[in-house]
């Protein structure tokens, strides 16, 4: 019978480098590696008002936004205060309407609006758990911080039968959010047009609890927002691969093993009896033979970054879009 004890481990650093604070793994925000995904966007749209009086855009609270024009006053900020979300509010009267934030557009006018998502009110990214075949045993469960010392708790498997949980490999902890254009701009006005789109977006992983700079992270990362339809360019720094590089080839590679092989289609079995197929008809009159085309593959592609990590690493990426025939 198994048996789950748990045991303290105890560090010296060289000076008190660290505050005082203590880090289950995993934590909140963050997997049971430590690592905490957050997503920051910039992107200015360029909208436009065909309509011969004005109309007001709501804004979901969870961006902020500022209107290019005149004095740029038209605009809504947020930022985090201990666990309270803070909205700062200027030009009150042209940025709500009936207690909900946006911002007016004028008859015929085309405007440029900047969204975003900021550092201090990020989008987190859930990442999942980093697995071994002793499950989350057999690791550092718990970190603590005071001065000069860390300590912290590890998980035993208390089978003397299990002399290693596996080799590691990077394995992927997220998942890619699709935006499409429908979903960003649920706009059901026929004389709200959105002209284009172009902007920035930044992935930010930070490993939470190594606030002395002495664990390293090993893991690999996907893409965090696709958005549908756009050209998506200027990787920094360059994506590893792409995800089916990563299933079908790199992670069968790295642990020198070989890949199952693909099932190829079997033809169908002749049937007694039945008509064979023909580009005759049974009236004898000739017809086209049918053209059969394969079916696209399944899903998409996306890049993946493998990730050997310390603190924290950025990754930033450009995203453009426009409407067709501009």
């Amino acid at each position: 019978m198994k048996r789950l004890t748990a045991s303290l481990f105890i560090l010296l650093l060289a000076a008190s480098l660290v505050s005082a604070a203590t880090y289950t793994l995993p934590g909140d925000t963050y997997n049971n590696i430590g690592v905490m995904g957050e997503v920051m966007i910039n992107l200015n749209v360029t909208m436009v008002n065909t309509a011969p009086f004005p109309k007001f855009i709501v804004v979901n609270p969870r961006y902020d936004f500022t209107v290019y024009r005149l004095d740029n006053s038209e605009s809504v900020r947020a930022f985090l205060s201990g666990d309270t979300v803070v909205h700062n509010i200027s030009n009150v009267q042209r940025t709500t309407l009936n207690y909900y934030t946006g911002f007016w557009i004028m008859p015929y006018e085309t405007v440029v609006v900047n969204f975003r998502i900021t550092s201090h009110y990020s989008y987190i990214i859930p990442t999942v758990d980093y697995q071994t075949v002793c499950g989350d045993s057999a690791k550092i469960t718990s970190v603590e911080y005071n001065g000069s010392s860390v300590s912290g708790v590890v998980q035993d498997l208390d089978d003397i039968g299990v002399l290693s949980c596996g080799v590691m490999y990077p394995q992927l902890i997220n998942t890619p959010k699709v935006i499409y254009m429908r979903s960003m701009f649920p706009i059901i006005d026929g004389h709200i047009k959105i002209l284009r789109y172009e902007g920035d977006v930044t992935f930010r992983l930070t490993n939470v609890p190594n606030d002395a700079g002495i664990f390293n992270t090993f893991f690999a990362a996907a893409i965090p927002v696709i958005f549908d339809g756009a050209n998506m360019t200027d990787f920094t720094p360059n994506y590893t691969m792409t995800y089916r590089d990563y299933m079908e080839e790199f992670i069968w590679k790295y642990k020198g093993l070989n890949p199952p092989q693909k099932t190829q289609p079997q033809p169908l079995p002749s049937m007694p009896g039945m008509f064979q197929l023909s580009n005759t008809l049974i009236s004898g009159v000739s017809v086209g033979v049918p053209e059969l085309k394969p079916p696209e593959q399944a899903g998409f592609d996306f890049p993946v970054w493998i990730i050997f990590m310390g603190r924290g690493v950025d990754i930033t990426y450009h995203v453009s879009w426009k409407t067709e025939g501009r």
